[in-house]
């Protein structure tokens, strides 16, 4: 008996010294203003950032009045979509993961861009001080699954934003991880 407790407390000492999961954040785009013209992006950036790979952005706008395309920085800097890496414009809102640590842009083809609705956001590496559950935004709005052009980032069915003044509990974007008391009771679970 004392050499399974010794073993549970070793096994917990070292699972302590991991380091956490990072928890990816969900940003509404514009805030409680959303996907809209007349929204300064660009201020928007800098309230919220950094921002880190596997983070989420959601994008809610009124159907027929805007899209988001995604673009490279020379479609940002024109207001130019002839060279989208996605399109999206069903529903009302979407939901767009950062799966890479770079530089991604995104303009609204509708004629708004060149009026500012234009967003430049840059994703860093995951750190274990990532996000920590950090979220903005007004009142939460599904996406919708399907996207009108083909891309390499899926969105989730239902995904959620959560607002500033929503409880602390755990991201249903984020990745599965196990956590150090999850590894605790594994380890009890052997002896």
């Amino acid at each position: 008996m004392e050499m399974r407790l010794v073993l549970l407390l070793a096994a917990a000492a070292v699972v302590a010294q991991l380091p956490s999961a990072a928890v990816a954040a969900n940003y509404t785009v514009g805030d409680d203003k959303g996907w809209n013209p007349d929204v300064d992006y660009t201020a928007w950036v800098k309230k919220h950032k950094p921002f880190y790979k596997g983070d989420w952005l959601v994008f809610q706008y009124q159907t027929g009045r805007a899209d988001v395309v995604e673009v490279g920085e020379v479609g940002y800097e024109k207001c130019d979509k002839a060279s989208a890496l996605s399109s999206y414009s069903k529903g009302t809102s979407y939901a767009f993961q950062l799966k890479e640590a770079k530089d991604y842009y995104f303009i609204c083809s509708y004629g708004y861009c060149y009026s500012g609705m234009k967003l430049h956001v840059t994703a860093k590496s995951s750190s274990s001080s990532s996000g920590g559950g950090k979220s903005s935004g007004g009142d939460s709005s599904s996406s919708d699954s399907s996207s009108d052009s083909s891309s390499s980032d899926s969105t989730p069915s239902k995904a959620k934003a959560k607002s500033k003044s929503s409880a602390a509990s755990p991201s249903l974007l984020a990745a599965a991880a196990i956590t150090p008391f999850a590894a605790v009771a594994a380890v009890a679970a052997l002896l």
